[in-house]
């Protein structure tokens, strides 16, 4: 190799020229009424989300400092097989919980090849496992870019226990954070990843206080700390090994029945993560509902439903009842009365998103205008008023 191409490379004489990686760095908005909010509703599972839109940032590593080269938004009718297009062919997929919780969204609608796993990393997995204990507390990327970066994110966290929200509401991204590019979080992802690789440090917030109990000792949780990364840290942050969560991926479901963490253990996860698309046939039932509200024209009659489409469908229930239509399209049962409806209450959702950002718009606007107030119970009639319509035909 002659100078001059050491120079292009950025190489300099008698060194070895710095190994230069090309990354992008994903965050994921999801569908609000996919999701279960309210007192006393306990939250759905990541397989029982529903993936809305994606913000992807592209970026160039040389070792010392990275380069954003360019960005994406993903959106559209299938953001969630559009989103693992997108990944495919990546050299490296850089997520804040982008295996346990964004894909875990996305194999419930369409596959993901092995070869996207093989090449993802998940920071927040990395960062509980770094930080050790039993939950990720204080690893949130609210905590990790206070802490790395010496910043305060921007985009406002939606509480899963917010009041007056109740599953199976209307669809749509929380009105409190519909507005926010999740190209941002996916830049503060890219920022995050370089602080930890340049300076082999990671540090971690305290969190919201929590109590743990074990053999009779009570006692506070985890304070704010941080911790050096050993090289083999260093080489799976930049993909010069597998990410151990991202290749315990299949193991975990499929062999050892376990989802993935750091979430809560959860019954309904596992459950739906054994109803993924992937292990079921498509959903029969819901495209014969599908059918019989296109003949009437509740559904557009140019709109051709792909299996994603129905498979999405499914992602708009509560959990139990994604469950159960997922288990009886599996076994070849029909679908009961009481699922019938919100199948399709669903798939009218799915097929008029238009409807749902006026919804989303008037009750933004009803929090200060009258006018908005009015609209918005105006909508809200008219919500009745076709689920009534939708039951008279599929009842």
């Amino acid at each position: 190799m002659g100078k001059a191409e050491r120079r292009r490379r950025g190489g300099q004489p008698g060194q070895r020229s710095r190994r230069r990686i090309s990354l992008t760095f994903c965050d994921v908005d999801y569908e609000r009424g996919s999701r279960a909010h309210g007192r006393g509703v306990a939250a759905a599972p990541p397989e029982g989300w529903l993936i809305g839109r994606a913000g992807l940032i592209h970026a160039d590593f040389d070792g010392e400092r990275l380069r954003i080269t360019g960005d994406e938004l993903i959106t559209g009718t299938h953001p969630a097989s559009a989103l693992v297009n997108a990944l495919h062919g990546k050299q490296l997929i850089v997520g804040q919980g982008i295996l346990t919780a964004d894909l875990r969204a996305a194999v419930m609608v369409t596959s993901i090849p092995s070869q996207v796993l093989n090449r993802t990393i998940d920071t927040l997995a990395f960062a509980h496992r770094i930080r050790g204990g039993p939950f990720p507390t204080g690893c949130n990327l609210d905590d990790l870019v206070k802490e790395n970066l010496g910043e305060m994110r921007r985009k406002l966290r939606y509480p899963t226990s917010a009041p007056g929200l109740r599953p199976g509401g209307t669809s749509g991204m929380s009105p409190d954070r519909h507005d926010a590019d999740p190209r941002e979080d996916a830049a503060l992802v890219a920022r995050t990843w370089e602080a930890m690789v340049t300076t082999r440090t990671l540090a971690w917030g305290a969190g919201k206080p929590f109590w743990t109990h074990h053999d009779g000792d009570t006692r506070p949780g985890t304070a704010a700390g941080s911790a050096d990364l050993a090289a083999e840290h260093i080489a799976e942050l930049t993909g010069k090994q597998p990410q151990a969560e991202a290749a315990e991926w299949a193991a975990r479901i499929r062999e050892e029945g376990r989802i993935m963490r750091p979430t809560t253990p959860s019954i309904n996860g596992l459950l739906l993560a054994n109803l993924a698309a992937a292990y079921i046939p498509v959903p029969e039932p819901v495209r014969i509902i599908a059918d019989t509200l296109q003949a009437a024209g509740e559904i557009p009659s140019d709109r051709v439903l792909q299996a994603e489409d129905l498979y999405m469908a499914c992602q708009y229930l509560g959990t139990q009842q994604n469950i159960d239509v997922r288990h009886r399209s599996a076994t070849g049962k029909k679908l009961t009365k009481p699922l019938r409806e919100p199948v399709a209450w669903a798939l009218w959702q799915l097929t008029h998103p238009e409807w749902a950002a006026t919804q989303r718009h008037w009750r933004k606007e009803a929090r200060t205008t009258a006018t908005g107030h009015i609209r918005l119970q105006e909508l809200k009639r008219e919500r009745e008023h076709i689920r009534g319509r939708l039951a008279a035909l599929v009842g």
